[in-house]
């Protein structure tokens, strides 16, 4: 199964989708966090419970995927790891991602980042990278839920999460298309 290490952003896309534990536990991915990007990813925006048109700052529970085994924390185990990640973090100024990008060149694993200056960083390290929008894609492929579903995913991470795929990304049009398709009002 391969290693998938997800950066802040899309551990926030991910869980505002309302879809957390189904995208974990249906793609055939070993999924980690490093430690660094647990720090960052803290909260995410909900409806207040008094005004569901007003977001409200809430925190992000992961014990569930933790609990469940889906999701791993993982983080720095040898001295170039250690010393990549500092050299890195020098050049992103982002410990999550710096540590994520650090661990997966080490081990030969996958980054999931939307960061378009991480990308093109893993790209000239080698490491092999996911976005948002491909794991939603993949996710939608796999476990067929109705398009309903799909759209409200959709739509709850750019409501809650505060994303919108560029063009750089892989999926962009099919997200686009998902949100555009029908609605059962």
């Amino acid at each position: 199964m391969p290693a998938v290490i997800l950066d802040a952003c899309v551990t926030l896309n991910l869980y505002a989708s309302g879809q957390f534990l189904p995208i974990l536990s249906t793609l055939p991915h070993a999924w980690h966090l490093p430690v660094a990007v647990e720090r960052e990813a803290q909260y995410y925006r909900q409806p207040a419970p008094d005004d569901p048109q007003r977001l409200v700052v809430v925190p992000l529970d992961l014990r569930p995927a933790f609990a469940a085994g889906l999701l791993q924390r993982c983080d720095c185990e040898s001295a170039a790891e250690t010393a990549l990640y500092v050299d890195l973090a020098s050049q992103l100024g982002d410990d999550g991602e710096s540590l994520g990008l650090a661990i997966a060149k080490c081990r030969g694993w996958t980054v999931l980042t939307d960061d378009k200056k991480a990308r093109r960083i893993a790209r000239e390290l080698g490491v092999d990278t996911r976005d948002t929008t491909q794991i939603l894609r993949q996710w939608s492929d796999t476990a067929v839920p109705s398009p309903e579903t799909v759209r409200i995913a959709l739509e709850e991470i750019e409501r809650f999460a505060n994303f919108r795929p560029t063009s750089a990304l892989t999926h962009t049009d099919w997200w686009f298309r998902v949100l555009q398709g029908p609605r059962e009002d």
